[in-house]
């Protein structure tokens, strides 16, 4: 039976570009530089930065408090994601 090909790690893959876009492209949007939008986040300006050079990965809260800094929600910032991407990028997930 053949192996798999291994999925390779989301930072190495070319859609984290639209992810860590969409972070910055909000956030310019708020009109605040990375120290004002730290402050509203109570992180840290390096905190930030990284997130929007993806060199930190956001989890889903993390993800959902960025979204409500900048005035938005999840659902918001995945339609735009998906849109970015676009639909025929997407690969659905096989059944077991």
């Amino acid at each position: 039976m053949p192996v798999p090909k291994k999925t390779p790690k989301s930072i190495y893959r070319p859609e984290i570009l639209v992810v860590i876009g969409l972070l910055r492209e909000m956030r310019d949007a708020t009109g605040l530089n990375q120290t004002a939008f730290a402050a509203k986040l109570a992180r840290s300006q390096t905190y930030v930065s990284q997130a929007e050079r993806g060199a930190v990965r956001l989890d889903a809260l993390q993800l959902r408090d960025w979204c409500r800094a900048c005035g938005t929600n999840l659902i918001d910032w995945a339609q735009r994601m998906e849109g970015a991407l676009g639909e025929e990028k997407a690969t659905p997930r096989k059944k077991r």
